[in-house]
Parts: structure tokens; C-alpha cells; sequence
């Protein structure tokens, strides 16, 4: 299940919104402006943050660790990790146990960066610092984010594992990747390029999928998938039909239905009347148009509606919580054209952790 720190109202299991600077003034459309959720598992799932805002960290945050493996990609500006600086789309998969950094923040840029921890329980930073130590373990105390999230102890033994399909290399608790540099992925039937992820537990850890679909690509049928999904635009545009022709269920998170106030209809899903190029959600009578950094959350067993690229392609993120729950169910039975050809990669990465292990 999805929860959200900042309440919302789902409509045929989904949300909608777009990852927008909130420094500036957020207009009123009924989308979220970025997001903080827990996803999947309701004790080991993931965490993700992507917000555009004010500095939260140090200017120079230390070399630390964590107990998961976790992921980062720029949003908007660049970020900088240790000695690389990550441009918009550029993102870093780290692996757990291991140290890295510093982390460079400033006044100016803020803090723009999705964040994914693939544990929420390895959130707590490990510094090498004791006096860093304690400030970092008073921040988390106060943080009510964080409340209810047993962290783990510096000693617990973690059975996390990074995988992808594209061959890139841990070096040695590493690697970067990202949308800026699409070649070296698989191609699809249908012009599309695909990398796919995995990352945290052996078993029931994160998959991630990164397409880069040109115009014309096939559309993606609707689909069920029995596991969470955050599904993210990085550049371009898609067009996501309305599930209801798919037999969506209307209820949201907590098995309610759509609220009195309406907010919940397609009419909510407004222009987000932003100027800048983070405009990324525009509704119409059928379906939804995602932007660039528009995003949906889906809830687990909700049906997606169909989709395809816009007019200049579509280079999207796939957060799914648990990657036992691929492949997804069309309404046609299992998927077939690109979803199936996913299939194959995701199978590839099971092979390649069993193998490891």
C-alpha cells in the first residue's frame, strides 16, 4: 500500500501530481507537488522522496552509510555526489553497507533529487563521525516521517543485491547510469529503449524500469499489477486513458471510495499553471496527460489505464515496490508487446541474483 505523508484523494486507486520547485507559489489544481511515500511492505518496503524545494541537508553532508541499497536522480539541476555531478535524469545506484559522499547542497538549487531507499528501515545515516553521530541521531528522532520505522542497527546483517540489464559494473559500491545516455540500453520491437533494475532484497526487493519511447511507440495496454507503482516522466510527455473501461475499482488506499467533494474526478486534473518547464500534468475528459516530472501512484491491485508517448517521445521511470509481482495481467490475460518483452529482462535479473547469491 502507498501512504503519503500529506493527505490525498485517489481516484480509481491513483494519484496524480508533478515534482514542482514549492519555493514558488503552487497553485491549487489538486495535484501533489512532489511526494514523500511508503510504498509496498508495510515494515521493509521502500521509501521515496522527489520534491523540489529548500536546502534540508548540510551544505556539505558527510561521508555516511546506510543499511540499504538505495537510488538518486536529479531533478531539475544538477546534484552533486563525492567527486560527480549528476545532471537532470542522471541518477546513482548505491549498495548497502558501504560508504560515500559528501553530498553538496546549496541555498540557491536547494534540494531537487528523487531518493529512494529501497528499505526504509536503512534510512538512518551511518557517519564516521561520533559528534556528527549524535546530531544526525537527534534529527531522525524528531523527524515524524520517519515515526513508526524500526531503523536497523549499524551490525544488522542486510541480504540486499544490485542488478541491472545493461551491464554496469558496481566500482566498487556504484554505479551511475541515467536518461541522458539511452544507447547502451536494450531496444524494444517498437523502438523503445529499456533498463531495467533491480535493487534491495534478493527477493522481494525494488524493480526499476527506465524507458525511453520514442513517438509512434507501441501503447501499453491497461494493466493490474499486485504490486505498488510510481511512475514518473523525466522528459517528454505520455497520455494515460481513464481505468474505468478496464473494470477499476473506484476505492482508494484505505477501501474508500471517491469523496463528496469531487475532488476526485477527472475535471480535478487541471493544467498545473506553471510557467516553468516542470508543467507536468494536464487532465482532459478521458485520461490524464503526464509531463515532464508529472507523475501517477498507483496502489497495489488498482488497474492502470492504457498509455502511450506524446508527440516527442517519452522517457519515464517505473517504480515497482516489489518485483515479485511482475509480470502484470492485461485485460486480455498476460501482457504481450513491450510489457511481455519487460518480462524477459526481469526474468534475466532473477537469474542473475540467484546466481550471485
Amino acid at each position: 500500500m502507498i501512504t503519503l505523508l500529506e493527505s490525498a484523494t485517489w481516484h480509481n486507486g491513483h494519484v496524480d501530481g508533478v515534482i514542482r520547485d514549492i519555493r514558488r507559489p503552487v497553485p491549487d489544481d489538486g495535484l501533489l507537488s512532489g511526494a514523500i511515500l511508503r510504498m509496498g511492505d508495510p515494515d521493509a518496503g521502500p521509501v521515496v522522496a522527489m520534491s523540489i524545494e529548500g536546502r534540508i541537508f548540510p551544505r556539505k553532508a558527510p561521508v555516511h552509510l546506510h543499511k540499504s541499497d538505495s537510488f538518486r536522480m536529479a531533478l531539475g539541476e544538477p546534484i552533486r555526489v563525492g567527486g560527480t555531478s549528476y545532471a537532470h535524469g542522471e541518477f546513482r545506484l548505491q549498495r548497502a553497507d558501504a560508504f560515500y559522499g559528501p553530498e553538496y547542497w546549496s541555498d540557491e538549487v536547494g534540494t531537487n533529487q528523487l531518493l529512494l531507499m529501497a528499505d526504509r528501515r536503512g534510512l538512518k545515516p551511518y557517519l564516521t563521525d561520533a559528534q556528527l553521530q549524535r546530531l544526525a541521531d537527534t534529527a531522525l528522532a524528531d523527524d515524524v516521517s520517519l515515526e513508526g520505522v524500526a531503523m536497523l542497527p549499524r551490525d544488522a546483517d542486510v541480504p540486499h543485491a544490485i542488478a541491472n540489464s545493461f551491464g554496469a559494473a558496481l566500482r566498487p559500491s556504484h554505479f551511475d547510469a541515467g536518461f541522458t545516455d539511452t544507447t547502451g540500453w536494450s531496444t524494444l520491437r517498437d523502438g523503445s529503449r529499456l533498463a531495467a533494475v533491480a535493487l534491495g532484497h534478493r527477493e522481494s526487493g525494488v524493480l526499476l524500469l527506465c524507458w525511453d519511447r520514442p513517438p509512434g511507440a507501441a501503447a501499453l495496454p491497461a494493466f493490474r499489477l499486485g504490486a505498488d507503482l510510481v511512475r514518473l516522466v523525466v522528459e517528454g510527455s505520455c497520455r494515460i486513458d481513464d481505468p474505468d473501461g478496464a473494470g477499476g475499482s473506484a476505492q482508494g488506499p484505505d477501501g474508500s471510495t471517491d469523496e463528496p467533494d469531487g475532488r476526485t474526478s477527472r475535471s480535478a486534473n487541471r493544467t498545473s499553471g506553471s510557467a516553468d518547464r516542470t508543467s507536468g500534468v494536464i487532465g482532459g475528459p478521458s485520461g490524464v496527460e503526464l509531463g515532464r516530472l508529472g507523475f501517477r501512484l498507483q496502489q497495489e491491485g488498482t488497474w492502470h489505464g492504457a498509455s502511450r508517448s506524446g508527440p516527442a517521445g517519452s522517457k519515464e521511470l517505473w517504480i515497482v515496490a516489489d518485483r515479485r509481482a511482475w509480470p502484470p495481467l492485461t485485460t486480455a490475460g498476460p501482457p504481450e508487446g513491450p510489457l511481455a518483452e519487460v518480462n524477459v529482462k526481469v526474468a534475466a535479473l532473477t537469474s542473475q541474483l540467484a546466481a550471485a547469491a
